[in-house]
């Protein structure tokens, strides 16, 4: 009786425990497969070779993760090696609320950058993401993750986390001249 609740008591506590931990820079990013409104599928393997950027978060959200997706855009639209999207966990949408509904409404009022839709909330369970607070993920042209914080905008935390995706650019135009001179 004492091991069998020692062994749930430690089960319950891995659990717990690992659901904390959050993804590191330097990591391989979880491959997902994820729609837009207008039922356009975007995979991370397919955008290999790209950095793609991710702006997570909830519909109590919306407004902060816009605001980052409106001065990325500003940056970086005219951009092919940057690829960017806001995905929406969408499990905060009461059940009654139909898909097609919310679809129309995106398309409505538009996301600033490419809407991609997470009914299911897996994407943002891999990814383990803060409810409370846009999550922002940049991810290498070999799938690592070189930046993850949870942030609201301000001046200061933009100008670092455009810094990354220029450095990432930099390196990445670098070795596409390199490439085409052999």
């Amino acid at each position: 009786m004492t091991s069998t609740l020692l062994f749930i008591l430690t089960c319950v506590i891995s659990l717990f425990a690992s659901a904390q931990e959050q993804l590191k820079v330097g990591e391989i990013t979880p491959d997902f497969i994820l729609k837009s409104g207008d039922g356009k599928e975007y995979s991370t393997k397919k955008l290999r070779g790209k950095i793609i950027v991710l702006i997570m978060g909830n519909r109590k959200i919306r407004k902060e993760d816009n605001e980052w997706g409106k001065i990325i855009q500003k940056d970086f639209e005219r951009n092919n090696h940057v690829a960017t999207f806001i995905v929406g966990d969408m499990r905060s949408v009461p059940s009654f609320v139909p898909k097609s509904f919310i679809k129309k409404y995106m398309q409505k009022k538009p996301a600033p950058v490419t809407f991609l839709f997470d009914w299911s909330g897996k994407v943002h369970q891999q990814y383990k993401t803060q409810p409370k607070l846009p999550n922002l993920y940049v991810i290498s042209h070999t799938g690592r993750i070189i930046f993850r914080k949870s942030w609201k905008l301000s001046q200061n935390r933009y100008l670092e986390f455009k810094s990354i995706i220029d450095k990432e650019l930099f390196d990445l135009i670098q070795k596409d001249k390199a490439n085409n001179k052999e």
